[in-house]
């Protein structure tokens, strides 16, 4: 499955796009049963064996299969698996976000709220390393990384962009300008069919499969040149375009869960991009999981 975005204006020499490859690396939900740890670690050495390599790999959420609502110990034990499969990585890993990352935020009975690590803090010390909305530019293009997992006291979640991160989303864009290309991350998706194919063609979609205020995300960019919107979610490989823009569902590591492909037809894999200039081709690749369930 191939998508190919036009040109953008041209650029200043020194910012100038050139070609280059990165990984978009979605769902893993590692754990230690159904061989998890042994898929993630066999789709990192698919990443590794790539010709050319990727010069970097963004995730796009959901690393462990869940924090939500577990022990500290189970929380903690997942984590550490899941940095252990990651390590063999030999170029720079930028992550985003998913809602099962987040930790204790289901529990009922457990007393987490006083655990250090609650919430989002035990994924962004232990995974992201630091702020959980962030940018950076490669090769001329310009990467914006955002936080789509918004908790709803007292033990609940929904997909949306806060006030706050809005705000910066425009200020970065504005810093950015309105030719460089940019490709946005999230874990929720802002658009997908999802709904449409899985229940019924009227069927709306929750706010716990898509971003609440995805509309008042793509008013912030849509005068600049976003090429891409890559997410993640709901384990499908999906691509829509609207107004020049891809919105890209990048499928799944882990496919359906470690059970097997996600819908009987989107296997476990990833999503490769190769860059050249101002456009991009993608595929989905595989790397030979079979389930063990």
């Amino acid at each position: 499955m191939l998508g190919a975005t036009g040109l953008a204006l041209p650029f200043a020499a020194e910012a100038r796009p050139r070609k280059f490859r990165f990984v978009h690396f979605t769902d893993l939900h590692i754990q230690p049963e159904l061989g998890a740890a042994d898929g993630v670690a066999l789709a990192v050495k698919k990443v590794l064996s790539l010709n050319p390599r990727p010069d970097f790999i963004i995730t796009g959420g959901d690393h462990v299969m869940d924090a939500n609502k577990v022990t500290p110990a189970r929380a903690d034990l997942q984590f550490n698996i899941l940095a252990e499969a990651l390590k063999p990585l030999e170029m720079p890993v930028y992550h985003t976000i998913g809602n099962h990352d987040a930790y204790g935020w289901s529990s009922e009975l457990l007393r987490v709220e006083f655990d250090p690590g609650y919430g989002k803090r035990m994924y962004a010390e232990r995974v992201a390393k630091g702020p959980l909305y962030r940018s950076f530019d490669f090769a001329g293009w310009h990467f914006a990384i955002l936080d789509s997992i918004f908790f709803v006291p007292p033990h609940s979640w929904r997909a949306e962009i806060g006030d706050a991160q809005l705000q910066w989303l425009k200020d970065d864009l504005a810093k950015t300008g309105r030719s460089r290309p940019v490709i946005i991350l999230t874990h929720c998706p802002l658009m997908t069919l999802f709904s449409q194919y899985t229940s019924a063609s009227t069927a709306a979609a929750t706010d716990s499969l898509v971003v609440r205020n995805g509309k008042e995300v793509r008013d912030q960019f849509k005068d600049y040149n976003v090429k891409a919107v890559l997410q993640g979610h709901t384990h499908v490989v999906e691509e829509c375009i609207y107004t020049g823009t891809h919105y890209i569902t990048g499928g799944a590591v882990c496919g359906d869960w470690w059970k097997g492909p996600r819908l009987g037809v989107h296997p476990e894999g990833f999503a490769v991009f190769d860059v050249d200039g101002s456009s991009f081709r993608w595929e989905y690749t595989t790397y030979g999981w079979r389930a063990r369930a």
